[in-house]
């Protein structure tokens, strides 16, 4: 029961906003390296497979990506390529790796005080061969926990760690003659859906089906062009360690181009069912460079329709907008607004917060991010985040 005198609405925002936190905080995973939605446009590339080989962007480098994070992304810039240039590699495979290193500062009115931790985040290897017009992709990953094994920790994660210290979160398939064209991809990656921030404890992530470990076996495929391209993908729960979502459903991402390849549209789909639960969520996305003032803004909404069995429907919503400001070359600023919303019908089910990111790229390969987060459940003071990385890449 909850205290004499709070209701529980408050007290599952409050709930909310703790859980949020703490795996925002308390995990070392070996997640993928994700795409940075803020360079779209604003580096010069439409596509975000110029940069990425995935087709929706994410993950390895192609050589105009390496090119690009050591001329044109990085403040002093430096060789982009594998191990800054060191080592050259066939023209079959590709090598790569992210490490990061963190600090985080939160309140989120936790009885037992503010916590402050600093800890490995992220260390992870992926490597690419090509064979003609196929490819095979594979990552792999530590990943552990600063909890100790007794404590509470989400249901995807195994307990304890140590039993499942090595996991690989993407591996697959792919079928894809030219970068421009048809492509057919299966294995285990997160569906193209969403401005695909790297943050996975933004919202329109979280909320939506992408949070951390939650990557699905997949058969995915598509259409790129300069212009536009269309993703349509099957899903299902990871049948090999049973790790991450439970979902099974379908997934599909169109997205239109337009002013000389300085904005664009897209519309989004996706519908997913759990034992005893089902989701369907319909959404839309904007992005607008505007080159004089060195700014992108950025926009994502999402209305999320849930079944939850006997217990009925409900209709929630999930919605982030900013601008991501780049002043000078290496620096970059994003501004977002967020909400999310579990019943729209019931005001003090939604969660209002301000999120600041500020990442720096020195030299190719290096990256340091600072992000700050205030979060306002209905009812409830704000929970606050604050998070230091540093970040290097093979």
């Amino acid at each position: 029961m909850p205290p004499s005198g709070v209701p529980v609405s408050a007290m599952h925002a409050r709930r909310a906003a703790l859980a949020a936190a703490v795996v925002g905080a308390g995990l070392l995973l070996a997640g993928p390296a994700r795409a940075f939605p803020q360079w779209q446009f604003s580096a010069g590339a439409a596509r975000c497979d110029q940069c990425h080989f995935a087709p929706a962007g994410g993950g390895l480098l192609t050589g105009y990506g390496q090119d690009a994070a050591g001329e044109e992304l990085a403040t002093f810039g430096g060789n982009g390529a594998f191990l800054h240039g060191a080592q050259s590699l066939p023209r079959w495979a590709e090598l790569g790796g992210d490490f990061r290193g963190a600090f985080v500062a939160e309140d989120v009115q936790d009885p037992t005080g503010p916590k402050v931790a600093a800890f490995p985040m992220q260390a992870q290897l992926a490597g690419r061969l090509t064979f003609g017009d196929f490819s095979a992709y594979a990552s792999v990953g530590d990943r552990g926990q600063i909890r100790g094994n007794d404590n509470l920790v989400p249901q995807q994660n195994y307990q304890p760690i140590t039993a499942s210290w090595l996991i690989s979160p993407e591996h697959y398939v792919m079928w894809r003659p030219s970068p421009v064209g048809p492509y057919v991809r299966a294995g285990r990656f997160f569906a193209p859906f969403g401005m695909r921030f790297a943050e996975h404890t933004l919202y329109v992530r979280r909320d939506t089906g992408f949070n951390l470990m939650q990557e699905t076996y997949n058969l995915s495929g598509g259409y790129v062009t300069d212009d536009l391209e269309l993703h349509v993908t099957a899903f299902a729960p990871d049948f090999v360690r049973h790790m991450g979502s439970t979902e099974s459903g379908v997934a599909a991402y169109f997205e239109r181009r337009f002013l000389d390849a300085t904005g664009s549209i897209a519309v989004q789909a996706r519908y997913a069912s759990a034992p005893g639960a089902a989701r369907t969520i319909v959404g839309a996305i904007g992005k607008y460079w505007l080159a004089p003032a060195r700014t992108l803004f950025l926009i994502e909404t999402d209305l999320i329709h849930r079944e939850a069995g006997s217990a009925g429907g409900s209709d929630g919503f999930v919605g982030a907008a900013g601008v991501a400001v780049l002043p000078i070359r290496g620096l970059m600023a994003t501004l977002l607004a967020e909400r999310t919303q579990t019943d729209v019908s019931a005001a003090d089910t939604a969660t209002n917060a301000a999120t600041g990111l500020v990442s720096w790229f020195p030299y190719a390969h290096f990256e340091a991010q600072l992000m700050g987060q205030l979060a306002f459940p209905s009812g409830m003071p704000a929970a606050k985040t604050f998070l230091v990385q540093v970040h290097y890449f093979l």
